[in-house]
């Protein structure tokens, strides 16, 4: 029975505010150069607007990496309305789906061949992680806010009975306070810190339980820049070891704040609503295409873009 390596999510939850009155939007970077991906985030009110493109990577007989890219897609939510809405700017359609989401019914979960919840192979923790924050004190004016500059480290060490490999991240980041959720996002507890990670499970549903060990405070801001770096190990199928060294980057490029267009929140004339809207680009079928970019990175940095 194998467990794929754990990747740390550590969420700091900050106090439950207000929104903001004041409208925002910012372009947000992933990556560099040719491999790097953006999102545009316009935020009013209880209204926001993310605009985006799915990418997917091939090598080229060179080593370079060649890029192949999605439709514009646009998504919407609205608090007043309840909904949420998806866009393909590019044939004119849309989907829509209440917002916050409705639980899944015993249907989709047997569907989807979830069971909720999993069930741990011990009783004991088979895993402890470590997370250290430190705040270096330095300051500096970043988009008119002062930021600040803190390092943390996480790292994944296997206990007694464990299946996973030792893991460890650093993330250097420079936090401002910024308030961007919605009215109608999920609320956490008050002054809590969470902690959460993805992983895999096995056939029996059964994961590994972990035990957390925290030093110094998480900062509870939105970070405008981060540099992400790993170190995890992993088992060949004929027992070798390998090292893999992961590095990225996340940056606001652009944050401004000042008065929006109401109709960036709206369904243009002439769309048309459908079940399903296509997202992906279509590379060539010679091509060997990497892993969407978009949806891993969003995935691996939501906890630093979602406070």
């Amino acid at each position: 029975m194998h467990f794929s390596p754990l990747w740390l999510f550590l969420l700091g939850l900050p106090l439950l505010q207000t929104p903001r009155n004041t409208a925002i939007k910012m372009t947000i970077r992933y990556g560099q150069a040719e491999n790097s991906n953006q999102q545009t985030i316009f935020i009013s009110g209880d209204r926001k607007r993310v605009e985006f493109r799915n990418s997917e990577g091939a090598k080229r007989p060179d080593g370079s990496m060649q890029r192949f890219y999605g439709p514009s897609l646009v998504a919407i939510t609205r608090c007043d309305l309840g909904q949420s809405f998806e866009l393909n700017l590019d044939s004119s359609e849309y989907t829509s789906a209440p917002y916050p989401p409705k639980p899944l019914t015993k249907e989709q979960i047997q569907a989807r061949r979830l069971q909720v919840p999993a069930s741990y192979r011990s009783e004991k923790p088979t895993l402890r992680i470590e997370v250290s924050t430190t705040d270096t004190g330095e300051r500096k004016q970043m988009f008119g806010h002062i930021a600040r500059h803190v390092l943390t480290t996480e790292k994944q060490i296997p206990l007694e009975g464990s299946h996973s490999e030792p893991h460890e991240s650093v993330t250097d980041a420079w936090y401002i306070d910024l308030d961007q959720r919605l009215s109608c996002d999920r609320k956490w507890p008050t002054g809590h810190v969470t902690h959460a990670y993805l992983r895999a499970v096995n056939a029996n549903h059964q994961m590994e339980k972990a035990e957390f060990v925290r030093t110094g405070e998480p900062d509870t801001g939105f970070a405008v820049r981060a540099v992400m770096t790993s170190k995890s190990s992993y088992t060949l199928p004929g027992g070798t070891k390998k090292q893999a060294d992961v590095k990225r980057e996340v940056t606001v490029t652009q944050l401004e704040e000042g008065p929006l267009d109401a109709a960036l929140f709206e369904i243009p004339p002439g769309f048309k609503r459908v079940d399903h809207i296509d997202r992906n680009p279509s590379p060539p079928e010679s091509s060997v295409p990497a892993a969407n970019l978009w949806q891993r990175l969003k995935a691996g940095v939501a906890r630093l873009f979602s406070r």
